[in-house]
């Protein structure tokens, strides 16, 4: 089937319409002539249109005469029409090649630098270090050496620990990740005692340098000293050590969110628009069959040739959407503030801590 439409096309071929009250003696003439005729579809008692090869087409016409029926034709497809107009715009054609060469030209430069940093690395540094370099907007893809960039950038920065160059298309990512300061710890030698952060009560306890206050199930509030650094023992010097071990405590938290009984959502509609945008440089083209003046619309963004080249051709899909409400029970409106409260007491826990029991409250 696609080999023939392939043929159909690359020979040429037309879309005709016959008009007259002989049409089944028409077709009769055609079938028993070997007039290969295809995709006939009947508008009405007198009219059918179909579609047939040019060669095809010069024969027709004559039976057409002696039925009485009348071919005209309704358009003309295929390669031979297709060469036959770009001959007569041949300011066109060359254009169109002119526009390919700039495309592939264009292809060959990096135009866009996405910095990602890590760890506080300042962006507006980086990339002008980076440009300092040899990597800057503008510059032939073939001029850079992306090994050398990175081991001088390195170099060059006693603060950076790491950089990653990776060109697409016409964009640059760099990733560039900042040496990490370590954390201050008490010298060893130093004296302290060890001290509860939170209100809660001792659940683990071992102690490696220094003496218990506290034992396991005791409560203690935030500040309280767990383990002492100062030992003294009756009879014996009192000794300053550095106070060492690990506590674990449960704590507790109150958190609370509400939730509405009846929510609103907006559900679309049989209703779109698509709007599609060629962008090249800073100019935008926008090509859209009709104002988009939905009240609520959802909006869904693809595209169709990606950042990657020059020219950038996005397609938008604006779906219409209206508002509905939906009536919640007191169970679901339930679960979702106790979804809510889980989320935002996540935000207060440390990255150390566990939430071992979970209960809800109305």
């Amino acid at each position: 089937m696609v080999a023939i439409k392939l043929w159909n096309f690359l020979k040429g071929y037309v879309i005709i319409k016959i008009e007259g009250l002989s049409i089944e003696k028409f077709l009769n003439l055609i079938m028993v002539n070997d007039v290969y005729i295809w995709d006939i579809e009947r508008k009405n008692y007198t009219t059918i249109v179909a579609k047939v090869s040019l060669k095809g087409f010069k024969e027709i016409v004559s039976f057409a005469k002696k039925t009485n029926c009348r071919v005209s034709v309704i358009s003309k497809r295929g390669l031979p029409f297709v060469i036959s107009r770009l001959k007569r715009r041949k300011s066109l054609v060359l254009g169109a090649a002119i526009s390919l060469i700039l495309i592939y030209a264009f292809s060959t430069f990096i135009w866009e630098i996405n910095i990602e940093t890590v760890n506080n690395v300042n962006e507006k540094v980086v990339l002008e270090k980076l440009s300092h370099l040899g990597l800057k907007p503008g510059v032939s893809k073939f001029t850079i050496d992306v090994n050398k960039i990175e081991t001088e950038f390195l170099l060059q920065n006693n603060d950076i620990s790491w950089i990653g160059i990776n060109i697409k298309g016409t964009n640059a990512f760099v990733k560039v990740v900042g040496k990490t300061k370590p954390q201050e710890v008490l010298s060893k030698d130093e004296p302290c005692n060890i001290i509860a952060k939170k209100d809660g009560i001792i659940y683990k306890m071992t102690v490696l340098e220094g003496e218990a206050v506290k034992k396991v199930g005791d409560t203690v509030k935030a500040g309280d000293i767990i383990v002492t650094g100062i030992i003294e023992k009756p009879g014996l010097e009192t000794r300053f050590v550095h106070a060492d071990g690990q506590i674990i405590g449960r704590t507790w938290y109150e958190v609370y969110a509400d939730a509405e009984l009846k929510k609103e959502v907006f559900e679309r509609t049989n209703n779109k628009i698509t709007v599609t945008k060629i962008i090249f440089g800073n100019n935008t083209i926008t090509i859209s069959p009709k104002k988009v003046d939905f009240k609520n619309f959802e909006k869904e963004e693809k595209e169709i040739i990606s950042k990657n080249f020059p020219v950038r051709i996005i397609k938008e899909v604006y779906y219409e959407t209206k508002p509905k409400t939906i009536v919640l029970s007191k169970e679901e409106a339930k679960n979702i503030a106790f979804e809510k409260a889980l989320k935002e007491l996540e935000k207060v826990l440390g990255p150390q801590s566990k939430i071992v029991n979970k209960k809800k409250v109305m």
